[in-house]
């Protein structure tokens, strides 16, 4: 915890959107270790003597947030140093932050005690390094870009002279991160591609995680743009996609200018430079790339299974963070469905478990009025997905069956609980679950007959009254919680065998011995909602081989599962007869092999690659890493 000295300070207390404050303190240095303590909504950027100690806030809830704890070893001087917190106050929620005012708070100590620390006289003025007042949203789930300025630029600001920062009420609980640090690796420079006079575009080699850096020298003052992508596919960065904008702008002075912009993370292997007609020549650009501190287990496999396996491997990495993302590049959110496919490859593929455990405590923080989880986290009012929901005591169940840990349990507990009752709540005269009314999204995954009849954005409105998908979840997940259940005591009756029952009358089609995947509506047949119905045991043998022959055979009896799903169908199919186990090593090899053959150095969100969701498709996503839990399993 901070000191009780120590206050959350902002330059006013009516913060405009997308605002920059700068603090400044002076220190004297004897030696020894010092520790900076520091927290900040929306993001902050700390430097001891102009080099870079630490950025990047763990982004918390309205009652709940977080700080950093960092050990200076590096730039100091003995005499008088100096240390200088940028803080970044964006003003809007969005898939991965809720706003909830501005403020930063720090104080530096020693093994004697507070050598400053943030509070009333705290010297504060608007930053000159970055350009205030000018929102501009990359994504809604992402959030604003940021604009950098050189010292070299004349540019009228609304910079101003030091003054005394404001104290900020913050009632929240404060807590350290709850997770490492991110590691800084050795920056990944972007080297120039041929297109023509035109274009300047640079290839990083492959899909990379970081924060841009750009020394540019210019002939005049301009304005330097900086799109970034992860394809060519337009022989050009496609950098403007359906309302979205992934790019960044620096203002330029006459000569050389050099920027490293902290405050927005990218993902990209493509970056492509613009200038307002001035003559800008890049020296230098790249990324300065960061990953979570994992340590990697040995890969054991060779050949094709070898390739899959390491850049499933790094797919995971790319994903990680603050906390596990679904794509680093459009959204960089915390999904339960994404994070549980990231979760159960990590036990795998890395060293330890805290990360996990993390995640699963932070996502049980995000609940709505009614006991069911956001969509993300941390974010609020959200189309949120009672599928996802559905989901989490899965994700908890499988860490405590591959860690042992069955102190999670309490913890989570009545989060789980509350999720299941609210669904069970639902159940009407057919005795199934009914669908959840908008703004709820019935969303199962991105095919057709299981995205929910609808698109996010839009009123998520289902022809259906009942899904197949959501009911077997309820079981599914059932039957998973009664065991973690029993750590502690506690019982629940769900009503399985009731729901089971009535999942065969309503969905069942005797002459084709399958599941439809909706009471109501247009008949579709999915490989997911058969899957789930084999795994809580209201399918047969003849639904085992039609998803086994539409795998083999493609014959299209059945909606194929993306790649988000697989591991569902997979484990039908391994459930169902072991023997199945080539056929599912077979069928990874395909598809991923596939991706491989086009130049993928990361998996993609679907196999259709960047050209799905209108050109918005993401070519590197958490939950395609499953390749890694069935070669382990199977090989």
């Amino acid at each position: 915890m901070f000191d009780e000295k120590t206050k959350a300070i902002w330059l006013s207390l009516t913060p405009q959107r997308e605002e920059y404050a700068e603090f400044t303190e002076s220190f004297d240095y004897n030696g020894g270790r010092l520790t900076l303590k520091i927290a900040a909504e929306s993001d902050y950027v700390a430097y001891i003597n102009g080099k870079v100690i630490s950025f990047c806030s763990f982004s918390g809830y309205k009652t709940e947030k977080y700080y950093d704890e960092i050990v200076i070893d590096k730039n100091l001087e003995i005499g008088r140093n100096t240390l200088k917190i940028v803080g970044r106050y964006e003003g809007v929620n969005s898939a991965v932050r809720i706003e909830s005012g501005a403020f930063v708070m720090y104080e530096l100590s020693n093994d004697d005690g507070v050598l400053l620390c943030s509070g009333e006289d705290t010297h504060v003025a608007m930053s000159r390094e970055y350009l205030s007042h000018a929102p501009r949203h990359i994504t809604g789930q992402l959030g604003l870009s940021s604009t950098m300025i050189s010292p070299l630029a004349s540019v009228e600001t609304e910079a101003t002279a030091p003054e005394r920062a404001e104290v900020i009420n913050v009632s929240a609980d404060f807590k350290k991160r709850p997770v490492e640090r991110l590691l800084t690796l050795e920056k990944q420079r972007g080297e120039g591609l041929v297109r023509d006079d035109q274009r300047k575009i640079y290839d990083l080699s492959r899909e990379t995680v970081g924060y841009l850096y750009l020394r540019v020298k210019c002939s005049s003052p301009c304005k330097v743009k900086v799109a970034y992508g992860e394809h060519l596919a337009d022989g050009c960065v496609r950098y403007l996609i359906g309302g979205r904008d992934f790019s960044l702008d620096f203002i330029c002075g006459e000569g050389e200018n050099y920027f490293e912009q902290y405050f927005v993370r990218v993902a990209c292997r493509y970056l492509e430079v613009f200038s307002d007609g001035a003559d800008a020549e890049i020296v230098e650009i790249g990324l300065i790339p960061v990953m979570y501190p994992n340590k990697r287990r040995e890969n054991r496999f060779e050949g094709i299974i070898g390739r899959i396996y390491d850049v499933s491997v790094r797919t995971l990495e790319l994903c990680m963070h603050t906390h596990y993302e679904d794509c680093p590049w459009r959204e960089q959110a915390l999904y339960v469905l994404d994070s549980r496919n990231q979760m159960l490859c990590g036990y795998y593929a890395f060293e330890g478990s805290d990360f996990q455990r993390a995640n699963l405590l932070f996502m049980s923080k995000g609940l709505r009025s009614d006991g069911m989880l956001e969509l993300t986290y941390p974010a609020v009012n959200t189309p949120a997905i009672p599928f996802f929901s559905v989901m989490y005591p899965v994700s908890v169940w499988e860490y405590v069956r591959h860690t042992g840990d069955t102190s999670i349990i309490s913890e989570v507990c009545d989060t789980m609980l509350g999720i299941m009752k609210n669904v069970k709540s639902r159940i009407d005269e057919s005795g199934l679950i009914e669908n959840f009314p908008s703004p709820y999204w019935n969303f199962y995954e991105w095919s057709h007959g299981s995205n929910g009849h609808g698109e996010l954005g839009r009123a998520h409105v289902s022809l259906s009254k009942h899904d197949l998908i959501l009911n077997c979840a309820y079981i599914y997940s059932a039957e998973r919680i009664s065991e973690l259940l029993s750590y502690v005591g506690e019982e629940f009756d769900f009503e399985c065998d009731r729901i089971r029952e009535n999942i065969k009358r309503v969905f069942y089609n005797e002459d084709r011995g399958l599941f439809r995947s909706t009471d109501k509506g247009e008949e579709l047949y999915t490989e997911l909602g058969n899957a789930f119905a084999c795994l809580v045991g209201a399918g047969d043998e003849k639904c085992a081989k039609a998803i086994r022959d539409n795998i083999i055979y493609k014959e299209g009896n059945l909606i194929p599962a993306t790649l988000s799903m697989l591991g569902y169908v997979y484990d039908a199919l391994l459930a169902e007869d072991r023997e199945n186990a080539e056929l599912v090593i077979n069928d990874i090899k395909e598809k991923y092999g596939y991706m491989l053959d086009c130049g993928a150095t990361s998996f993609w969100e679907t196999i259709n690659g960047e050209s799905d969701f209108a050109n918005a498709g993401s070519l590197c996503h958490g939950w395609s890493a499953m390749p890694i839990y069935y070669f382990e399993q199977l090989l």
